[in-house]
């Protein structure tokens, strides 16, 4: 029979390595190659994201994860560091938007009616249609 550390001391180590996680991490950030594995992986990804297998363990795994424990989570986890990574991400944020902002702002609109529908239709569906193809643009 196979010897496994007491889940006690698996937890103990797994605390203890939070200590070092930060540096490790950055320490290995100059060898990933993220968008290359990526770009490697897709055909494996699409064919283990049609086997039923997966899709049935994906479904399991869903059911074990309560609204109330995920929104815990968020609660805990996520909405203490939410707020700086916004901001650390605002040029990141302005720049991805820019082409967009620019399609909207070409759209030409004719002044608004008192008919709600027609507004639709002649002031909304063309904004929708430039932010439409500025993504097939964008990618």
């Amino acid at each position: 029979m196979p010897k496994v550390k007491s889940l006690e001391k698996i937890k103990a180590n797994y605390k203890g390595a939070a200590s070092v996680a930060a540096t490790r991490y950055k320490e290995a950030i100059p060898g990933i190659a993220w968008q290359a594995a990526a770009i490697d992986g897709q055909e494996l990804y699409e064919a283990r994201m049609s086997d039923p297998a997966v899709l049935e363990r994906r479904s399991k795994n869903i059911a074990k994860v309560s609204d109330s424990s995920f929104q815990g989570a968020m609660e805990k986890k996520g909405a203490p560091v939410i707020s700086s990574r916004m901001s650390d991400a605002a040029d990141k944020q302005a720049a991805n938007f820019a082409p967009y902002k620019a399609a909207i702002e070409a759209v030409s609109l004719p002044d608004k009616t008192a008919d709600p529908m027609a507004n639709i239709d002649q002031r909304l569906k063309p904004i929708v249609e430039a932010l439409v193809k500025k993504k097939q643009e964008v990618g």
